[in-house]
Order: structure tokens, then C-alpha cells, then sequence
């Protein structure tokens, strides 16, 4: 009877779901809310919520309650570590124009996150120098919170994290310096070294972090002389690295004595609850220059802050030598944000952005149809796509033209082969439902192509296996393997998690 009435939840829950009556991003009935309408016992609808969130339909969230997940019905994206670094080929400014085009699908779309409650004539008045001393002490113990050690008097506020990367990179290394650079990230990040004349060697990252072998290798032979690091939830992805590769990571740094940026706009963005390792968390040495912030679509609602370490002296005058200071205004709008109570604080957009995501992430495999599947989010701000079949120069194009604030091309994020497959969604729009229609209707016109193309290549290789058969000549043993590993890498390797930690943890 205990078994049923468990179940009963579960049933209610499918029900309710069957009905659209809830859907994924949706927050669930408070326990005892349920218990009444349903005329059961608290402790019988807590079971049943534990057997909805262990079948992965339900996710409690500390202080918020519990909340539909999405349940994919297609098999997740695999985001694999390269096996290889990228040494890009120079082109100036192009690339730059090109991600700063794509600007609006890198922050968040609120028009009413950090937006100032302050009404004066004198609000756009900027503060010189750092910024107001109450401010730093309120984004010092946000940093605290995330295992960062740090005094209020070594912080730097600005409206605009990209102003102090290209500060910090030009204070930092010098015209043709090799700088290497985790991907995929944020495509302003290598964008911004080539348009300064800077040569870039990328590494990609798999869900679990780079090769640190292979970092090591591209240390010993390269003279690099600036490290980049995506903090673990940049965009587009989300990595979940564990301590033992960040230790290792930091003891590198610290071994080289290597000038490191952490580019981390996304820490308030995680999608599992619990304290967040970055870099500087462990960095003692005092090498890696911390950028954080919160960006967003709105004018003048951007805030940016930096840890400069050791290289404060070198930071400093670049730093003062730019227009970058937030109004009072600004200020303000930024120590509400970071204040957990506030209506407009970081922690209750995280919980936005996250239902919103998983709204999208059922939106678009209902409309697509499993022509793509979805890398797992782990946190921030973009949701990492993987095509069936890249879309021709054609039909991007046309999707650009209306959704450039929406998406970014995976060629912009990510240096590897089949980065054309891949795709970034911002998961901070309203309204997924006009993208999703003309995703659905260039995937069509894309699979009809693939179709014919299909066709024609079996008519072709019927004609060569006839030739083939009456050839005496027999494929060699190397040939043979070469097909079977052809044939092996077409298929989708099965993730194994220890054969990852003995990779990414212990090289």
C-alpha cells in the first residue's frame, strides 16, 4: 500500500505532464501543498519527489524548491578533449568584427538585470580610480564565496570585462608574443589577441577539462608567453574540472612563473548547487589576473571587476590610462546585485536563467526532432549545439541575419575539425520559438540536400564495387585497417569516466 501511494506522486506527476499542465523549467508544488491536494502524508510526497528526482524528471534547488528537468530523448553531445594544439593563422582585426557582431548572444538578454534604482541628474557621473570602497568590500566577499582569497584594496571595477582583458593583454606581452588559449570559449578571447597582433595556439577542452600532457608539450616547445583560461562555466559549455587537474594546472602555472588570465563572467551561473573551484581559488602564487563581471544587453548595465596579483603594478597604469570607471549609479545596481536578498541579485537570475534553459532545451529537440543533440550544461549562459550536418555558407547566413544576437557559429568558439557542427544558443532568451521554426526549416532544406547528395554517392559506389570485383587485386592488411578505424571513428565513443580521470587527472 506504502509502494502505491509513492507511486501515486509519480502518477500525478506524469499526468500532470502529459496534460502540458507543467512543463520543463516549471517549479513544483511545494511538499505540502502537494500533500493536501493529493490527500496523502508529507512523508509519502517527499518519497515521491525522491523517486522523481532520482529518475532525473525533478532537480531541488537549495531556498527555491523543486523544479522540472528536461528529459532529453536523444543521446548528449559529446564534447571531446583535442588531441592536437592550433596554431591560428593571423587575421588582424577580421575576427574581431566578426564576434563583436555576435556581442548580444555573449550576455545576458534581461533589460532588467542590473538596472539602476537610483533617479538623479548627476547618475552618469563616473568615479575615478577603482570605484567606490563599499562596493569593492561587497563584490571582496562575493569572491570569498567562491574560495577566492582577496582584500577590497586590490579590486578594480569597470564597466566592461573586455576593456581590462585588452588592457591586461597589451600590459602583459608585446606585439607577435604566442599566447595559448583554452577553447572553445568565449570567441572574444582569441578574436581580441589577433586583432593586437598577438599569434594564438589553441588547446580544446573536453566536458572534463584539456589533456594536461599535451599543455605541458606546447609549454616545452613554444616560448608562450600569456595563458588564457576560460573559468569552468564560460561560455559556451561548462566544464567540470576536478581539484586534482586545477592543482596541477596552478602548479604549472607556478613552475613557469607564467602570466595567466582567468576569464570568469559566469560564476554565478552554475546549474548544481554547491561551492565553485576556479583557478584563482588556488592560485597562491598570485600569477593568474582574475576578470569577473556581469554583462548584459541593456546600456550602461554592465559591471566588470579585476584581481590583478602580482602584475598589479604593470595593470595599474593601463588601467588608469582608460575610460572604464562605473557611475554611482552603476555601483549601486551592482552591490544589489550581489546581495542575495535583493530582488535583482545574481543568485535568483541563476535560478532564472537555468529554468529558462531547460524551457529551451525541450523547445528546440520538440521543433528539431533529433537533427541535434546538446553537449551537458553544467552552467552558464550558453547552450552548446551539435548539428547533424553543418549548414551551408547560405542558410547560416540567412539565420544570422535575423538571430546574430541569438546564436554564434561554432568556427567563432572552437579551433577543432568539426566546428562547423557545432553551434551556441544563449539561454537567456524570452522567446526561443521564431529560432526554433527557422533552425527546423534550414535543417529540413539541409537534409533534403544530404538526401540527394546520399543518392548519388550510392549509385557512385555501386559502380565502384563492380570495378572493384572485377579487380584481381585484394585489399592489403593496412588498408583494411585503415577502413575499420575509419569505420570505428564514425560511431560515437562510449564515455567512460575512469578512463577520463586517468587521462585529464594523471596525464
Amino acid at each position: 500500500m506504502a509502494d502505491f501511494l509513492y507511486k501515486g506522486v509519480v502518477d500525478w506527476f506524469l499526468d500532470q505532464v502529459s496534460q502540458e499542465a507543467i512543463a520543463a523549467g516549471d517549479r513544483m508544488p511545494s511538499l505540502r501543498a502537494l500533500a493536501k491536494q493529493l490527500g496523502l502524508s508529507l512523508n509519502t510526497v517527499i518519497h515521491g519527489y525522491e523517486i522523481l528526482t532520482e529518475e532525473g524528471w525533478i532537480e531541488s534547488r537549495p531556498k527555491s524548491g523543486y523544479f522540472v528537468c528536461h528529459r532529453s530523448d536523444t543521446k548528449p553531445a559529446l564534447l571531446l578533449a583535442g588531441e592536437a594544439l592550433r596554431k591560428l593563422a593571423p587575421v588582424g582585426s577580421k575576427a574581431a568584427w566578426s564576434c563583436l557582431a555576435h556581442r548580444g548572444a555573449l550576455v545576458d538578454q534581461s533589460d532588467a538585470f542590473l538596472a539602476s534604482s537610483v533617479r538623479s541628474e548627476e547618475v552618469d557621473i563616473p568615479v575615478l580610480g577603482k570605484g567606490h570602497l563599499t562596493v569593492r568590500e561587497t563584490v571582496s566577499e562575493h569572491l570569498k564565496g567562491l574560495a577566492i582569497k582577496n582584500h577590497a584594496s586590490q579590486l578594480w571595477l569597470g564597466d566592461s570585462p573586455l576593456t581590462m582583458l585588452t588592457q591586461s593583454i597589451q600590459a602583459l606581452t608585446q606585439r607577435d608574443d604566442t599566447v595559448l588559449v583554452i577553447t572553445p570559449c568565449d570567441p572574444r578571447l582569441s578574436s581580441t589577441l589577433q586583432s593586437l597582433g598577438r599569434r594564438v595556439i589553441s588547446i580544446a577542452a573536453g566536458d572534463r577539462g584539456v589533456d594536461l600532457d599535451l599543455v605541458v608539450r606546447c609549454l616545452q616547445e613554444n616560448e608562450i608567453k600569456l595563458l588564457i583560461l576560460p573559468g569552468q562555466f564560460a561560455f559556451p559549455a561548462g566544464l567540470a574540472i576536478s581539484n586534482l587537474s586545477l592543482r596541477r594546472w596552478v602548479a604549472i602555472i607556478d613552475e613557469l612563473k607564467l602570466p595567466t588570465i582567468e576569464w570568469d563572467l559566469c560564476s554565478h551561473l552554475p546549474h548544481r548547487a554547491g561551492s565553485l573551484m576556479t583557478y584563482k581559488s588556488l592560485d597562491s602564487s598570485d600569477h593568474i589576473v582574475y576578470i569577473g563581471g556581469v554583462e548584459t544587453k541593456g546600456v550602461n548595465r554592465s559591471a566588470s571587476w579585476c584581481l590583478p596579483g602580482r602584475h598589479q603594478s604593470a595593470l595599474e597604469g593601463a588601467f588608469l590610462s582608460i575610460d572604464m570607471a562605473l557611475s554611482d549609479a552603476q555601483q549601486q545596481a551592482l552591490s544589489e546585485a550581489l546581495l542575495s536578498t535583493g530582488k535583482r541579485s545574481l543568485v535568483r537570475r541563476a535560478r532564472q536563467v537555468w529554468a529558462n534553459s531547460e524551457r529551451i532545451k525541450a523547445h528546440l529537440e520538440t521543433h528539431l526532432q533529433g537533427q541535434v543533440s546538446f553537449a551537458a550544461s553544467k552552467g552558464g549562459m550558453g547552450l552548446w549545439m551539435n548539428l547533424e550536418a553543418p549548414l551551408n555558407q547560405q542558410d547560416m547566413t540567412a539565420l544570422l541575419a535575423n538571430y546574430r544576437h541569438v546564436i554564434v557559429p561554432g568556427t567563432l568558439i572552437s579551433d577543432e575539425p568539426d566546428a562547423d557542427y557545432w553551434m551556441a544558443i544563449n539561454v537567456t532568451l524570452d522567446d526561443v520559438e521564431p529560432l526554433a521554426k527557422k533552425l527546423a526549416e534550414r535543417l529540413s532544406l539541409k537534409n533534403e540536400g544530404a538526401s540527394e547528395a546520399k543518392r548519388t554517392s550510392a549509385k557512385a559506389s555501386a559502380v565502384e564495387s563492380s570495378h572493384a570485383e572485377d579487380s584481381p587485386k585484394k585489399a592489403s592488411a593496412e588498408e583494411k585497417k585503415e577502413v575499420r578505424k575509419q569505420r570505428d571513428a564514425s560511431t560515437n565513443p562510449l564515455y567512460n569516466p575512469m578512463l577520463d580521470l586517468i587521462n585529464h587527472d594523471f596525464g
